[in-house]
């Protein structure tokens, strides 16, 4: 049976035969091979060139002739770098490495595999994706590239519109309400860093109705158009006009520093909206309506929602041109308060804070007594800041605490060095007092100083007193059981003295300055003096009397059986020299009239430190635990009761 031609089987000498065809074939090919990579590279329909292992360019085919706008001589023996776009990050800086099967001196301008972007002769920018192969010597060894940029730049633009046409409001050319969203954000995280605030002017165009009604939707748009113009010319370059929709714009201004500078960017655009608009040769005048906001911890739907609340309240009442701001905006005095929190917060970290003391004397020869202990912050650029400047400011920011904790510890430390019978008073803040772990606190700090109880006297307001709660209550009694002593400041100034003085375990009570200021030309505070002495006494408290300043204040307290006194006359605020022994003993070792100059009659009667007080529900402080307040040179003698 014969086969078809085509299904006879090949012999063993045909299948030769025609393998040693394509053989012959490869050979003629592999002679000609210069010929054909030529006529293979010069026809590609890619744009190709060949590059040397150090970038530069060795011959270019008609396509990337054509690509760059450079002919083939003048791309002979350039860099590669010749395409990149001035605008691109340097590629030494990309930190681009060769790969594994690839040459480690390979420039890494031809590693930039992707999509990039490159300058045409005549400075145009396109867009290509570039991709490299390397071209092998028989052995191995690289040779060189192979370098294709294939032209993507009608690709790349066609996206970038249509980006532009989701952001971009198509009738005034602003950014619309989706661009809005991220360029606030951008804004708001700005502001953070930097410190300042994002301001929203938030405008309506006012009666914008009756001019479609009346000329027309398409001069209604003419008229958007120009409005939407002399916002654009009318801002910053950090700022941005946005068209929400319809007749309301917003105006997104960075970096504002306080809400002056807010309004006057309000008014300015205000002011350009104020001018006529020609619309098909008519002239129409427009106003808006203005809502403001200004804010930098806070998200950006909070701030178009206060925007928007201070827009609707412009319009309330159905006038034109109104500004309205939002209730939470911020004014310079805020501005600054924010400003100072957040220096507050790297004060301690800087050791900016310091510690000044202010004396505390036996009135009658002015024997040193102890020191208050009193906060100063030696700001950068403000200079050096009394407590009643920033303690808002660590209220605000709930760093009460830690300045706290700072003061205990070095005013502690500080009295170590001190005589042993000198005593440092030192401030307590309500919050303070009431947090969990303050009794610990201040044994932590008597510990590590070394001082002994009964020389540290914690300081608190009458209001402090009042309103304690539970916790106040038990760390004053943990605190107390120590040793510790508790002084009542501002003594009468409160809601009610003697209800503070019975919540909890009083020490010392400290005359107001208010009232000693005026003890001697008003009889109505000398009379509550008068009395608050008689009190103090009566209840076996140790009295001081705050802010003595002349003579006549400090012999009528004498007069009148204080014992204590601290004030100007005696000694301001000061940071004590180191080391502090020095100053102390100079203070203490020299006469009084050496130290503050004769200051009170010698036939005046000297008045006793009262016996302390015992406690029914807490600890009795004995009177020989108080260190200088119970010193022998100090009479035991009660004064006069006819001269309280």
């Amino acid at each position: 049976m014969s086969l078809p031609a085509s299904e006879t089987p090949r012999t063993p000498a045909a299948t030769g035969s025609a393998v040693g065809q394509r053989m012959r074939a490869i050979d003629t090919l592999l002679a000609d091979r210069g010929q054909l990579f030529q006529a293979l590279f010069l026809s590609a329909p890619i744009p190709k060139a060949l590059v040397d292992l150090d970038g530069h360019i060795l011959v270019a085919n008609p396509r990337l002739c054509a690509l760059t706008g450079r002919t083939a001589e003048e791309l002979a023996g350039r860099h590669v770098d010749l395409f990149a776009h001035p605008d691109d990050p340097p590629v030494a800086d990309l930190g681009l490495v060769p790969g594994p099967d690839e040459p480690a001196d390979l420039d890494p301008h031809l590693m930039l595999d992707g999509e990039r972007r490159l300058r045409r002769s005549d400075s145009t920018e396109l867009w290509v994706v570039q991709s490299h192969e390397i071209v092998r010597h028989n052995n191995g060894e690289a040779q060189f590239v192979v370098l294709s940029l294939v032209d993507v730049t009608d690709r790349r633009r066609a996206e970038d519109d249509l980006v532009r046409r989701a952001f971009t409001d198509p009738l005034t050319g602003l950014p619309n309400r989706r661009a809005l969203t991220d360029r606030l954000r951008h804004a708001v995280a700005l502001s953070r860093r930097r410190g300042l605030h994002v301001g929203l002017v938030h405008l309506n165009i006012d009666r914008f109705k009756a001019v479609n009604d009346t000329l027309g939707h398409e001069a209604g748009d003419q008229l958007l158009s120009q409005v939407a113009d002399r916002l654009r010319w009318s801002t910053r370059v950090e700022d941005t006009a946005v068209r929400l929709g319809a007749d309301e714009f917003l105006v997104v201004a960075e970096d504002v520093e306080d809400l002056d500078g807010l309004r006057a960017l309000a008014d300015r655009l205000l002011a350009v909206l104020d001018e006529p608009f020609l619309v098909h040769d008519r002239e129409i005048s427009l106003s808006a309506s203005v809502g403001l906001t200004l804010g930098s911890d806070t998200t950006p739907d909070d701030l178009l929602r206060q925007a928007q609340s201070a827009l609707t309240r412009a319009k309330a009442d159905g006038s034109r041109a109104r500004i309205e701001v939002h209730e939470g905006a911020l004014s310079r005095d805020d501005v600054d308060a924010l400003q100072l929190e957040t220096d507050l917060k790297h004060a301690l970290d800087n050791e900016e804070l310091r510690l000044f003391y202010q004396p505390i004397v036996h009135l009658a020869d002015e024997t040193l007594l102890g020191y208050e202990a009193l906060v100063r912050w030696e700001h950068p650029t403000r200079g050096l800041l009394p407590p009643a400047a920033f303690l808002d400011a660590a209220e605000n920011n709930r760093l009460t605490s830690k300045l706290g904790a700072w003061v205990l510890h070095r005013a502690c430390t500080d009295a170590a060095a001190w005589p042993d019978d000198l005593r440092v008073h030192v401030n307590v803040s309500a919050r303070h007092l009431a947090e969990e772990g303050f009794s610990e606190l201040v044994a932590e700090a008597l510990a590590l100083s070394g001082l002994a109880p009964h020389r540290l006297e914690l300081e608190i307001t009458e209001s402090t007193a009042l309103f304690a709660a539970e916790a106040t209550l038990h760390s004053v009694a943990v605190v107390t059981d120590q040793g510790v002593t508790l002084a009542l400041d501002d003594f009468g100034t409160g809601y009610s003295a003697i209800t503070a003085l019975h919540r909890l375990p009083i020490h010392t009570v400290k005359i107001d300055r208010s009232f000693v200021a005026d003890v001697v030309t008003e009889p109505s505070t000398a009379a509550l003096v008068q009395g608050l002495l008689q009190l103090g006494r009566g209840m076996g408290l140790q009295v001081i009397a705050e802010g003595i300043e002349d003579l006549d204040q400090a012999a009528w307290l004498l007069d009148h059986g204080c014992a204590m006194a601290q004030g100007y006359a005696f000694g301001r605020p000061a940071p004590l020299p180191s080391p502090a022994a020095v100053f102390i003993g100079e203070m203490t070792d020299a006469p009084a009239e050496d130290v503050a100059g004769e200051l009170l009659p010698e036939e005046l009667e000297v008045p006793a430190l009262p016996q302390q007080r015992s406690h029914p529900s807490l600890r009795t402080t004995d009177l020989d635990d108080t260190g200088a307040f119970a010193r022998g040179q100090i009479p035991d003698e009660q004064g006069d009761p006819e001269d309280c």
